[in-house]
Parts: C-alpha cells; structure tokens; sequence
C-alpha cells in the first residue's frame, strides 16, 4: 500500500476501501503501523479517519437482519451511535451517513458486508512462507499459501458452506448434491473474497485475493462467480475448467483460457512459477507470500521481464534465475533485497 493515495482521501473514500476496513475490523501490526505513517504524514487526514473508524465499528456490531423491521433498528442504533460520538453535522449530514451504511450492507451480497458482519468461529493464519492445508467440517480442503486467513464457522448443518479467505488458496470442494435441480442451502458451498463471491458443488478452483483484486482459476468442474460492475448492479459469470479471470476496481479487468491449469497451484508444493514476468511483479509475489522486500536504484529496472516460464523450488533459486538472465546485479540481506543495473 501507499501512503500518498490517502492524502486527499474523503470520508466515503475511506469506507469504499478494502485496506482500510480490513484495518479497522481485524487490524495486524502491519496495518497499524502503516496507518500510523498515513496520520503523521497527513495529519489534516486525522479526524476523517476517525470519523471513518467509528462508523465501520458502528455498523460492525449491529445484527444482522433478515426484515426491514430489523433493519430500521439497526440505522436507529447508528444513529445513537454517532450522536453520542457528537460527529460534527457540518462536514456530512446524519442522512448522509445513513446512506453510507445503507451503501455498505446492499453490497452485502458480494462480500464486504458478509465480511464485516458474518459470525465466525474458525480463523486460520499462515506465516510467510508457510503453507497449511485445512480439512473444513465437510470433507473439503483449502491449501493455503504463505501470509493468507481463511475463516468458517462450524454452523454448517444449518447454513450454506461458506468461507472466507483474504491471501492465496487452493480449493478442493466436496461434492454432497445428489440433484443439480435441486440444491438445498446446506448443499451450497461459497468463497467470500473482499470484491466477489464464488459459488459451487464440487469443483478445484485457485483464489488470490491481494492488492484489491481477486484472480481465481478453475481447475476443475464449474463454478459461478458473482461481482459489482462499474454502474453498481449485480452481475455473475459462469467458469468452466481452464477459465482464468483477474477482478479489480469493481471491473473484470481480464478473463482467459489457461492452457495447463494445473500450473496455477504448483505453490502448494512450494514451486515458484512465473510466465513472462516483470520484476515488478515478481516482487509483488515474493513480498505477499514470503515477506521479502524489494527495491529498486532505478525504478525502470522494475519493467524488465523475464521471456518464457520460471519454475523453481524456492526464493534462492529464483533470485539465482533472475542473476543469470537479466542484466542486474542483487543484493541480498535478510529479507531485503536490492536490485541495481549491472554495469558492462
């Protein structure tokens, strides 16, 4: 994340972001420090933040509701809420922040609401550079990568199969439907992301979710996916085996035709793989997965793109490969590397 997209951030802006509502729902030590460098470097931004923080937590701990009875009884509660807290009336009207709880509890169905306000009893962590599998109540396995969460709650026998999952992770579902023309909530399995919602039976599909943007790639079998598209309404989309989609800024920004699926989840066994790929984005995946950080002398540098595939077994090897190919010389201390052009 960076700091500098903050600096003239408006209230809704704060509520529209992922990063931040992941901040002030489930905050890590990361998250704390980097908003700590956002206020001192903008102090002007400090009350917004505070203003964003108090309604997030606000609507966070109201009920969910099934009625528009229940409904009125939660924007009352947030109403309370914010006139206890005397938020000031001339920056944004009460209405006006009605309407922005409204905003956040109709895109419900797509999974920042059901983020914020779905119970659950079951939290999973990985570490950078650790690789955990997780067997759910019902049979069905998550992999998940380095530095990923997956959450569940044990309710299944009553819900739908629903899981959430911020990170990277591999997807082995169950199949338990005995009529596709009739499937029953308990038989319904779904992967919340922060932007979009995946749906299926039985089926092995890859999720990562980072960056704000969601890439899934099926394997196997058929899923649907649900998203927001530009002008806010609902939309889904059906993938077969192969297909590849990347979702990013409420737009599906590319869907294609994996020509060997299978290579998407080499991670689980701890390869590296790379296709075409520039060092930019190969640092990208390096700081996700294994918490390495990486910079450049020169930005440019970033852009240089290794032609053809890279599959390695670990973080020395792939470092090695880029030695070897590309005109650049790498320093490494730790889990800091630097990257400067070699000189002839």
């Amino acid at each position: 994340m960076q700091t500098a997209k903050y600096s003239n951030y408006t209230l809704p802006d704060f509520l529209e972001d992922d990063d931040f509502l992941r901040f002030v729902i489930r905050p890590s030590h990361n998250d704390t420090v980097f908003w700590q460098q956002v206020i001192a470097k903008y102090p002007q931004q400090k009350e917004t933040i505070a203003e964003a923080s108090k309604i997030i937590t606000a609507y966070r701990k109201q009920d969910v509701f099934t009625n528009e009875d229940n409904q009125s009884k939660v924007w009352l509660r947030i109403e309370s809420t914010l006139q206890k807290d005397q938020v000031k009336s001339k920056i944004f009207t009460l209405n006006r922040y009605l309407r922005i709880a409204a905003i956040l509890l109709l895109v419900s169905s797509i999974g920042i609401s059901l983020w914020l306000i779905k119970g659950r009893q079951n939290e999973i962590d990985t570490t950078f550079g650790e690789l955990r599998t997780v067997t759910l109540p019902d049979g069905s396995t998550v992999v998940l990568n380095g530095n990923s969460k997956l959450a569940y709650s044990n309710n299944w026998d009553k819900n739908s199969r629903e899981v959430w999952i911020t990170g990277e992770a591999l997807f082995n579902v169950k199949h338990i439907n005995k009529d596709p023309r009739h499937v029953k909530t308990t038989e319904r399995f779904i992967v919340h992301c922060t932007d979009v919602n995946i749906e299926v039976l039985g089926t092995t599909f890859n999720v990562r979710n980072r960056h704000d943007k969601t890439n899934v790639g099926l394997v196997s079998g058929k899923i649907r996916l649900d998203y927001i598209n530009p002008v806010s309404k609902s939309e889904s989309l059906v993938m077969k085996s192969g297909d590849y989609i990347e979702y990013a800024h409420k737009k599906l920004v590319a869907r294609t035709k994996l020509a060997a699926p299978e290579k998407i989840t080499k991670w689980v066994n701890h390869q590296l793989v790379f296709n075409n790929a520039t060092l930019a984005q190969i640092s990208e995946t390096m700081a996700d997965d294994y918490g390495y950080h990486t910079a450049f002398s020169d930005p440019a540098l970033s852009a240089l793109k290794i032609e053809g595939e890279i599959n390695v077994p670990d973080v020395d090897e792939l470092i090695e490969t880029i030695s070897t190919t590309l005109p650049v010389k790498i320093t490494r201390t730790d889990k800091n590397i630097t990257i400067t052009k070699l000189n002839p």
